[in-house]
């Protein structure tokens, strides 16, 4: 009876310890997901999975790349890393080419539900005609896609917020629905920058340009800039402004009128 006490006590004392963490991942895991899931609150789809019933998250696609299938099939799986899109190779295989099809950039979806996945933060996706809750066309065809995030085993433990939600950026932005909640994690009290006050009192004036007797020709370019017109006579050239004239003699100023 002691002995399997004793037995009982180290099987505790060995395998107590590896419990614990896992509990702990477990829960930063989950507290990850409702993050997410708060971040980017799912769309929620009536019975025939094209009207809205709960406004959600209505995102746009700004990358190529990723594919999705009919309605009526499993959502097709993609993977996003290295800030690239590439499809599942058992979905290219399983999902018929001829009806499945590329989302385009600038495509409008659905965020259907995220979640915290071994692999990486998966989102799923529908293609949406009426994002803005009107009428539905049922004849319409909806399309459904998944994209994993894809993160090293245990990201949870230590990624940071930030940057997964800056993975899920390049992707993804919030369409512009008025609904502005949606909005990733910002401050919300941006500072307003015044705009600058105008000086008061008298402007100072710039300083007249100067042409004098002797002044050679770059000076008086440098002070007038350059002229209208150049007669040129030899040693003799006379630059001609707007409203001025101004006679050289060997490259000097000798008369201006």
């Amino acid at each position: 009876m002691r002995l399997k006490t004793v037995a009982a006590l180290w099987i505790a004392g060995t395998f107590a310890p590896c419990l614990i963490p896992a509990f702990q991942g477990q829960d930063r895991k989950q507290a990850l997901e409702q993050r997410l899931q708060a971040q980017y609150p799912p769309t929620k789809l009536a019975g025939d999975k094209l009207r809205i019933a709960q406004p959600g998250s209505v995102m746009v696609v700004q990358v190529n790349g990723m594919f999705a299938s009919p309605l009526n099939e499993f959502a097709f799986l993609n993977t996003f890393k290295d800030g690239r899109i590439k499809r599942s190779a058992g979905s290219a295989f399983i999902h018929d080419s001829r009806t499945s099809r590329e989302v385009q950039a600038g495509e409008k979806v659905y965020l259907l539900k995220t979640e915290v996945k071994d692999g990486g933060v998966m989102l799923s996706l529908q293609t949406c005609f009426a994002c803005d809750g009107s009428e539905v066309d049922q004849n319409q065809m909806g399309y459904r896609a998944a994209l994993t995030f894809q993160l090293p085993k245990g990201y949870w433990e230590t990624t940071d917020f930030a940057q997964i939600q800056r993975m899920i950026g390049q992707v993804f932005t919030f369409a512009d629905n008025g609904n502005h909640s949606l909005r990733p994690d910002t401050d919300a009290t941006v500072p307003r920058v015044a705009p600058p006050v105008p000086p008061t009192g008298p402007v100072p004036q710039a300083e007249p340009a100067r042409i004098g007797l002797g002044q050679s020709l770059n000076e008086v370019r440098a002070n007038l800039g350059p002229p209208d017109k150049v007669v040129d006579l030899g040693n003799k050239v006379i630059y001609i402004y707007r409203d001025l004239k101004v006679t050289f003699l060997d490259g000097k100023v000798t008369d201006v009128q």
